[in-house]
């Protein structure tokens, strides 16, 4: 844990502590944060109750065959695409028996930006069973370590509020 960032760390285990109540099963579908995520979630203790496992999809290749991302998502949209962060989402929820799924795709730089896409576009999605995925739409600023960070943190943001609501529903 001494090299993984105290502050994720931390907001990780809110994660945890929420899903375990919940008896949730999280799996995470990462590109750019390149198992970060994955990282701060199993830094815990007992963190297998909860993470069902993680799949690591940098190249557009391995989010078709492991996620089932359509092919034609990624060549009509791109990876960084609202599209392609959903379908890695459902795809991973589809392949385990986890009960909802974060996946993250962006540009963490510094090259690879484009005008239209620039370097620190990151989107994310959330899917439950049996709901539509929830798709966000990120620019962060900084060096690539920041933009990792900064994505990774918005995604145990993501997960955590939806844990609150089902909390409040239940």
């Amino acid at each position: 844990m001494n090299d993984l960032p105290t502050d994720l760390v931390d907001l990780a285990k809110d994660v945890l502590a929420h899903a375990k109540g919940q008896e949730k099963r999280i799996v995470t579908a990462e590109s750019c944060t390149g198992g970060l995520l994955g990282a701060c979630l199993t830094a815990h203790a007992g963190s297998s109750q909860v993470v069902d496992c993680g799949f690591i999809t940098y190249s557009n290749e391995s989010k078709s065959q492991l996620l089932g991302v359509p092919r034609d998502a990624v060549a009509d949209h791109g990876a960084v695409s609202d599209i392609v962060a959903s379908a890695m989402a459902e795809g991973a929820l589809a392949q385990t028996t986890a009960d909802m799924a974060v996946s993250i795709t962006g540009i963490a730089g510094p090259g690879g930006g484009t005008k239209e896409k620039p370097v620190g576009l990151v989107y994310m999605a959330l899917a439950r069973t049996n709901t539509d995925a929830v798709v966000k739409r990120y620019v962060f600023a900084g060096t690539r370590s920041d933009i990792r960070r900064a994505a990774v943190g918005a995604a145990l943001e993501l997960l955590l509020s939806s844990l609150k609501e089902n909390d409040e529903e239940t």
